[in-house]
């Protein structure tokens, strides 16, 4: 399956509206007017969005078209103007040294070879610029998915390249030997739903990988095992108070200045 179109099963943007909080912070401290900025897997679009509105010249990128088509109604909803590209994030059709921010909210994450897509990120950075990523820890409850699902899969999963973008050692060795400085910050954000029932629901319904995970695992029996495990997962990391279900999540902030 295409990267495209895995990521329009389901309703990412649903789930992903609620950790857009990461996106508008890394636009409001990186983001000035007049840069160009790129958002690469901007889904349905937070970043790029408040990267416009912020007086930026910007292009955002994605693999899924429904994503894209979301973005670029959210986007003429805010009055922000964007440059939108529909294609692979480790091919981007734009020269070299093309944009003073090249940023990625936890989307290249999930390029299936980390150290082209570190090259790729580099590449378009121009020189003083900054390459930007969010990726979750391995400790948050979102971290914990991968390892908690690959116990039930067939094949017990690859989380591996995935896990390249959540710790400083390992962004380290992907970026080595190309022309950055890199910093790094642990930050959280709150992810709300109504309850844990709605937070379960959605994600084993709507996130399109648990859509895969669940395709593969209900084959074996075992999808009701993993489903309460996954709960138990959420319970043991998130509080239920005033009607809602809260479950604080820790990212990797990744800064690489382009030299």
């Amino acid at each position: 399956m295409r990267p495209g179109d895995l990521w329009s099963l389901g309703d990412y943007a649903a789930a992903g509206d609620r950790w857009a909080e990461a996106s508008l912070r890394l636009a409001e401290t990186y983001v000035r007017p007049g840069l160009a900025v790129l958002d690469i897997a901007c889904g349905p679009g937070p970043f790029a969005i408040a990267a416009a509105l912020a007086g930026a010249r910007v292009t955002a990128l994605d693999a899924a078209p429904a994503l894209l088509d979301l973005a670029r109604a959210r986007a003429a909803d805010a009055g922000a103007e964007i440059d939108w590209i529909e294609a692979d994030m480790t091919a981007v059709p734009r020269p070299d040294a093309s944009f003073d921010v090249v940023a990625s909210a936890f989307g290249c994450m999930f390029a299936p070879d980390p150290e082209a897509m570190a090259a790729e990120l580099v590449r378009l950075c121009r020189h003083g610029g900054r390459v930007a990523a969010l990726a979750w820890t391995p400790e948050s409850p979102f971290g914990a998915m991968a390892g908690l699902a690959g116990k039930y899969l067939p094949n017990g999963g690859d989380p591996a390249t995935v896990e390249r973008w959540t710790t400083a050692d390992s962004v380290r060795d992907l970026f080595g030997g190309l022309p950055v400085r890199v910093q790094f910050a642990e930050r959280s954000v709150d992810v709300v739903w109504s309850s844990l029932d709605q937070a379960v629901a959605e994600i084993t319904d709507g996130n399109p990988a648990w859509i895969m995970i669940r395709t593969a695992v209900e084959s074996t029996g075992r999808w009701g095992a993993l489903e309460a495990d996954l709960r138990d997962l959420l319970a043991d990391h998130g509080r239920e108070e005033n009607g809602r279900f809260t479950l604080p999540v820790a990212y990797l902030e990744t800064v690489a200045q382009r030299l």
